[in-house]
C-alpha cells in the first residue's frame, strides 16, 4: 500500500540493530510518535484505523488511546468521528484528583482503544483493566501495526480483541515490493520475529497494590496450531500445521544404506510422523528416482523432509555442498542443519542459497 511507503519515508520505521524496552537487540524499529510532525499523514492513517474496525463494532460510546504515542492518533478519530474521548494517564497524579483516567463517562460505557503498536499486547491490557476498574466496558482495541510477536493470546486471555490497521509482514512484503528493503532484510527480520514471540507472558505493572489486585495471564503451553498461526517461516508454519493436522510430533530416523528399504519403512510410517531425517550420504545406492519418490511420500502423507548434514566448512564449500554434488540437497530438503564452529561463513554460504531459492531452513548446532 502506499501508506505503508509513506511512513517508512518519513522515518516510521527503521532497519538496523535496535535495542527495545525488554532490552532484546531487534533489527526492525517502529516509531510512530514522528507522524505528529505531518497532520495530513497522520490524519490519513486514523481515518484508515478507524476504518478497519467491522461495522458490528462501531458501537462504542469512548474511546481511549494507550499513553501517549496513540494518543494524537485518538484525538484525530475523536474529532473527525465525534466519539467523546477518555485520556488514561500512566501514573496517576499525586495531587488534585488523582485521577487514572480523565474524561467524562458513565457506569457500563463501551470504550475503544486506540494504540500504535502492538507486540505483547501488556499495555493495551493495562489500559483496559484500569478502564473496567472504573466500571467501563472494554471489548476492542485498534492498532495501527502488529508486530505478530503473540500479542493476540495476550489479549484473549482478558477477553480483548484486536484489530490491525497493517501487519508486519504487509509492512515487509510491501517494501520489498517497492525495493525499499532487501530480501536478506525481509529474512532477518522474519527469523527475528519467529523467534522471538511473547505469547503468556505475564503482565508486568509498576505498581505493586495494583498489580496484586488484577487477575494476571495465565501461563499455558501454546498448541501445535497457535504455534503454527504465529509463524512468519514458511517452513516452520507448515511443520507446525502438519504437527496439529497429523496430531503427531514424532520424527523417523532412516539410517539405512539402502534406497529400498527406506522407501519401504516411510511408506508404512508415513501416516504416523511429522518429518523423516535422513543422511544421505550413507546411501549406498543413491540416484535421483529415489529421491523423486521420497519428495512424492512427503507429499502424499504429508511430512517433511529433513536432512541432517551438520554442514561444517568455509561458505563456499557448504554453498556447493549444498546445491550441488551427487546429492543436490536444497532441490529436496525442507530442512537442514550446520555446526556454528567454522563461524558465520557457513551460515553466510546457505544464506545465498536460501535467498535463491527459499524453499530449505537451516537450523545451528
Amino acid at each position: 500500500m502506499e501508506l505503508i511507503v509513506k511512513l517508512f519515508d518519513i522515518g516510521c520505521v527503521k532497519f538496523g540493530n535496535f535495542t527495545l524496552k525488554s532490552g532484546i537487540e531487534a533489527p526492525i524499529y517502529f516509531d510512530f510518535r514522528i507522524l505528529v510532525s505531518f497532520p495530513q499523514l497522520m490524519n490519513e492513517v486514523s481515518s484508515m484505523m478507524y476504518e478497519c474496525l467491522p461495522d458490528g463494532k462501531k458501537d462504542f460510546a469512548r474511546i481511549c488511546g494507550v499513553p501517549y504515542t496513540a494518543l494524537p492518533l485518538a484525538t484525530c478519530i475523536a474529532v473527525n468521528h465525534n466519539v467523546p474521548m477518555l485520556v488514561k494517564r500512566k501514573e496517576a497524579k499525586d495531587y488534585g484528583t488523582k485521577k487514572m483516567v480523565e474524561g467524562n463517562f458513565q457506569q457500563n460505557d463501551k470504550c475503544l482503544i486506540i494504540e500504535d503498536v502492538v507486540t505483547s499486547g501488556s499495555s493495551i491490557i493495562e489500559t483496559a483493566l484500569s478502564l473496567r476498574s472504573l466500571g467501563i466496558c472494554v471489548t476492542d482495541a485498534i492498532v495501527l501495526l502488529n508486530r505478530e510477536q503473540g500479542c493476540e493470546i495476550n489479549l484473549k486471555q482478558h477477553n480483548l480483541n484486536i484489530h490491525s490497521l497493517f501487519t508486519l509482514k504487509q509492512f515487509l512484503e510491501i517494501l520489498s515490493e517497492n525495493n525499499k528493503i532487501s530480501t536478506e532484510t525481509v529474512l532477518n527480520v522474519s527469523q527475528f520475529i519467529t523467534m522471538n514471540q511473547t505469547g503468556h507472558n505475564f503482565l508486568k505493572l509498576k505498581d505493586e497494590e495494583t498489580e496484586a489486585k488484577l487477575p494476571r495471564i495465565s501461563q499455558q503451553t501454546l498448541n501445535f496450531q497457535q504455534r503454527a498461526e504465529l509463524c512468519s517461516h514458511p517452513v516452520a508454519k507448515r511443520l507446525f500445521t502438519i504437527m496439529a493436522k497429523k496430531q503427531t510430533n514424532l520424527i523417523l530416523s532412516v539410517d539405512f544404506t539402502s534406497c529400498a528399504k527406506i522407501l519401504e519403512i516411510v511408506e508404512k510410517i508415513a501416516p504416523y510422523i511429522c518429518a523423516v531425517k535422513t543422511h544421505i550420504d550413507i546411501v549406498l545406492d543413491f540416484n535421483m528416482n529415489f529421491i523423486s519418490q521420497l519428495v512424492k511420500l512427503s507429499e502424499e502423507f504429508n511430512f517433511i523432509l529433513f536432512e541432517d548434514r551438520k554442514f561444517s566448512d568455509i561458505g563456499s564449500t557448504v554453498f556447493h555442498q549444498y546445491t550441488g554434488g551427487v546429492y543436490l540437497i536444497s532441490s529436496w530438503a525442507h530442512l537442514v542443519n550446520a555446526h556454528s564452529v567454522p563461524g558465520d561463513g557457513v551460515i553466510k554460504g546457505l544464506k545465498k542459497v536460501q535467498l535463491k531459492w527459499l524453499r530449505s531452513t537451516v537450523i545451528l548446532l
